[in-house]
């Protein structure tokens, strides 16, 4: 095999205390640069170990390739070393003595290569940013491009490291996957990573020559790692698949990680197991390629504005991930009810190949691969969204369940929606004979994966799930059946929707049944439907999450702001049940005006869902001794606050006029005393002249109330002035219906 002309590779092995990673360096430069292997011109490779691997030579290495290489060129780059990682406040303890932190949100980590020269004391000018290197992968002509990282080793790991201070500074890399999103340009670059989070880069045995990783790498590119490996050359996807599948074999705790955005499946060297002549290949552009569309962009994102929101396409292998949902995103991203949510893809671009290629059906490798990548953008780099909602369309939708399985409980509670669109759930009925379903054996009903999901599903979400949920099939898909995809989650959540599996995602227009599925879900809420200013909606709704997550594991050691802050989070969020749950606990062990109030307030919003009577009695009864028990109390504020919901009660559950008239009386009396402005002293004014018929005087004091009021006061102002209003004048649309409308709702 004569020499690729255009075929690049920057190795790196800094040595010092990793003797191996100077081995595993040589030795694959010495595989390339062979012509009989991968016939990489010696003058295209830049191997950099021990006193040569420098801060300074590593970014000239890179400047070069930058000069040398096209947009036609393949590059590979290799890294073993160690990793570290430091956050800002670590710098700003280290140079300002700890003056001026910043706060959790605001403190970002960061990541960095450690160069033969590291030094602990000059850290600024010797070490290697993420940041820097990303910088110079942008550069490149080429997006021909795979990053194989091997930071994290077990050999060295209880030796003196390179310490900058006593903080997080001085650790070793224990997060690869964050670093591979902070170098990761978004062009279509491989990062193939040779561990996990957490985990370690094994050398097995502990003489053996090379590191794990490493020696899975170098079988591969002979093409010796496996007997039926019949292609003339080893490509991209070879290479990962065997890593990914051959390292956990040997060493379970060891599980490499690849990013899935591959802008093309190039070869990196020739199959030498293969028994036939050698071709002879003057430039890699004569070698055939595998990849349809290399001139096609990569599609990381379909909307970012770093919102508090973001919604995730997870597609299943049969296409690629900003393809396989066709023009939803789109209109997602145009109909104003998603203002406030970004939108991504997560999954295989189309010349990344699975093992069993683009079908349905996938190989439980593929399927972890999938999982792996939600988890790790989820936690890195979709890190600063407080809500997140996962569609997942056929078996993405596994992949989903598998990776919400690796979350931790605190994870999940970031987790707003799920939407499974065509997810063979329950596995198949697998028949030997049918050459389709033996395709799909992974996925037999009583096999380990599904029997395996289920239980820890099931296991999981025991008491509740933390998130809303939607499971639907379309009406003409054969492959998955309501046999196979319903009965698992509560029926509620089961809908059929128009389609077969394909065209259940594939709308033309917002009439679409898959479409209309994914916006409903994602605004159903009933607080969010009546607001017509979407954004601020989400972005509150966001908020609220975030207060459910810090207020409800200690909810009832709360004090009584916490426990109202809580209350009103939780019915944001349509937990309302639980809100009221809540409330009648603290009643039991505080008789408060100010929690019998809260509790009478949630009762009442359950009564105007359902209309059931003794709800409405309830919460009468509940006002009513709130109302005694300021009175008795002398609390002016809170007697005209209560009347009014007692006249409305007399006039909506009641349906008693005079004493509506009466309670209405003394609430606009009572409130008009009071000698501080407030939106509530308004909207009681206001409320309680309606009653009376005084409409000009309502239509003034809702104004004022409005003009300050935030969305949850507005929409329980509108509440109860529109539900009265109409009862009175017996009509849903006048002038002042629609007044109420452009005050509260728009």
């Amino acid at each position: 095999m004569s020499s690729l002309e255009n075929a690049y590779a920057l190795l790196i092995g800094v040595g010092a205390d990793l003797p191996a990673s100077v081995r595993d360096a040589a030795a694959i430069a010495a595989l390339l640069s062979n012509p009989e292997i991968a016939g990489y011109k010696k003058e295209n490779i830049h191997l950099l170990t021990e006193e040569q691997a420098t801060r300074d030579r590593i970014l000239n290495a890179f400047d070069d390739l930058i000069d040398k290489v096209d947009e036609n060129a393949s590059v590979i780059l290799f890294y073993s070393g160690h990793g570290g990682t430091y956050s800002d406040n670590d710098i700003i303890e280290l140079e300002q003595g700890g003056k001026n932190l910043k706060s959790d949100h605001e403190n970002q980590s960061h990541y960095y290569w450690v160069p033969n020269d590291f030094d602990p004391k000059n850290y600024r000018t010797t070490w290697l940013l993420a940041t820097e290197l990303k910088e110079k992968l942008q550069k490149l002509q080429t997006r021909r491009l795979i990053l194989m990282l091997d930071c994290c080793h077990a050999e060295g790991m209880t030796k003196a490291g390179p310490d900058i201070s006593k903080s997080t500074l001085k650790e070793r890399l224990k997060n690869p996957e964050d670093m591979m999103h902070k170098i990761d340009d978004g062009r279509g670059m491989s990062i193939l990573s040779s561990c996990r989070a957490e985990e370690l880069s094994w050398i097995i045995p502990k003489d053996a020559p090379h590191s794990l990783f490493t020696k899975c790498l170098l079988e591969v590119l002979q093409g010796t790692h496996r007997d039926d490996f019949n292609e003339e050359y080893v490509r991209m996807t070879d290479v990962i698949n065997h890593i990914m599948r051959k390292v956990p074999e040997i060493k379970s705790i060891q599980r490499p990680f690849v990013t899935l955005q591959m802008y093309d499946d190039f070869i990196l060297s020739k199959n030498t197991n293969k028994n036939e002549p050698i071709t002879q290949v003057a430039d890699l552009n004569a070698v055939p390629s595998m990849s349809k569309e290399t001139d096609a962009e990569i599609v990381t994102s379909f909307r970012e504005n770093h919102g508090v929101n973001a919604a995730l396409f997870i597609h299943g292998f049969s296409g690629q991930a900003h393809e396989s949902f066709g023009v939803i995103p789109k209109l997602l991203a145009q109909d104003s009810q998603m203002d406030g949510w970004d939108l991504f893809p997560i999954g295989f671009s189309e010349n990344f190949t699975p093992e069993m290629g683009h079908d349905i059906w996938a190989s439980p490798l593929d399927l972890q691969k999938l999982a792996d990548n939600i988890v790790s953008s989820f936690r890195y780099k979709f890190e600063n969204y407080k809500r997140v909602a996962l569609i997942g369309h056929s078996l993405g939708g596994l992949a989903v369940q598998q990776a919400i399985l690796e979350m931790s409980p605190e994870e999940r509670e970031r987790i707003s929606h799920v939407i499974f669109m065509g997810t063979p759930h329950k596995g198949l009925q697998i028949n030997s004979n049918n050459s389709i379903e033996k395709r799909a054996s992974d996925y037999d009903r009583q096999g380990s994966l599904i029997t395996k999901l289920r239980q820890d599903w099931s296991q999981a979400f025991e008491e509740r799930m933390p998130f809303k949920l939607a499971n639907a099939i379309g009406t003409q898909d054969a492959t998955i059946t309501i046999d196979t995809a319903f009965g698992v989650f509560d029926p509620s959540n089961d809908i059929l929707i128009e389609g077969d599996h394909f065209s259940m995602v594939q709308p033309e227009d917002t009439h679409h049944d898959g479409y209309q599925l994914i916006i409903k879900t994602l605004t159903d809420s009933q607080f969010a439907i009546q607001y017509t200013n979407k954004e601020e909606i989400n972005l509150l709704l966001g908020n609220y999450d975030a207060v459910v997550r810090e207020l409800w594991p200690d909810r009832m050691e709360l004090g009584a702001k916490g426990v109202r802050n809580l209350l009103f989070a939780l019915e944001g969020l349509d937990r309302l049940d639980d809100a009221i749950e809540l409330a009648e606990n603290k009643v039991e062990e505080s008789e408060s005006l100010h929690l019998f109030g809260l509790l009478a307030g949630r009762v009442k919003r359950r009564y105007l869902q359902t209309m059931k009577d003794a709800d409405g009695d309830l919460s009468f009864k509940l006002y009513k001794k709130a109302y005694d028990m300021a009175v008795a109390e002398n609390n002016n504020d809170q007697q005209y606050f209560l009347a009014i919901n007692l006249a409305f009660l007399s006039l909506i559950h009641e349906e008693y006029r005079s004493m509506m008239q009466k309670y209405a009386t003394l609430s606009r009396k009572l409130a008009q005393q009071d000698p501080f402005d407030s939106i509530w002293k308004a909207a009681t004014i206001a409320e309680s002249s309606m009653y009376l018929a005084d409409f000009e005087a309502a239509k003034e004091q809702y104004a004022i109330a409005a003009a300050d009021a935030g969305v949850r006061e507005k929409i329980s102002m509108h509440t109860n002035a529109y539900l009265a209003y109409t009862t009175l004048k017996q009509t849903t649309d006048d002038e002042f219906v629609r007044f109420l409308k452009r005050t509260f709702l728009s």
